[in-house]
């Protein structure tokens, strides 16, 4: 008697070998490490506050790019998505001008950039206590590491 074979569920298209979510995760990180650097050069020629607004209008060229989107307009609630968009540019526009004054102020990139580089350890925090999320004992263990790497890290 013939026995029933499980269907292989799809797969989905990779980049470069790798899954979407990793490529682009992979890509975010080489970007923003890129993005450090260039940015301490930028606070040493002119003012935190007039890299932000340079730094804004550069962003302008990938909204070009974005606003072509034909997913655009998609999700499920569009103006309190919105409002949330708002947020985190507003945060992320405040934080880039705190970086850049973090410079601006003797800052080194190779200690700037690291100890800001572990903002996920405030949104970890934010999701447990606001979104209820759990941690595994693993990312627990993770978490104790990034803030032992940043004690040793601004050591000396």
């Amino acid at each position: 008697m013939p026995t029933a074979v499980e269907p292989t569920p799809p797969q989905s298209p990779k980049l470069l070998g790798l899954p979407h979510w990793l490529f682009f995760s992979l890509l975010s990180m080489l970007l923003w490490g890129v993005w450090g650097l260039i940015s301490k050069l930028a606070v040493e020629l002119t003012s935190p506050y007039q890299n932000q607004v340079v730094s804004t209008a550069g962003l302008l060229l990938s909204l070009t790019l974005f606003v072509r989107s034909k997913n655009l307009g998609a999700g499920g609630n569009r103006r309190r998505g919105a409002f949330w968009a708002f947020a985190t540019g507003l945060c992320g526009g405040v934080g880039n001008v705190a970086l850049f004054l973090s410079f601006n102020h003797g800052g080194k990139a190779s200690i700037v950039v690291p100890l800001s580089g572990v903002y996920p350890l405030v949104s970890v925090v934010l999701a447990l206590v606001f979104l209820r999320e759990k941690l595994s004992r693993v990312q627990i263990v993770g978490i104790g590491l990034a803030v032992a790497a940043l004690i040793l890290l601004n050591q000396g």
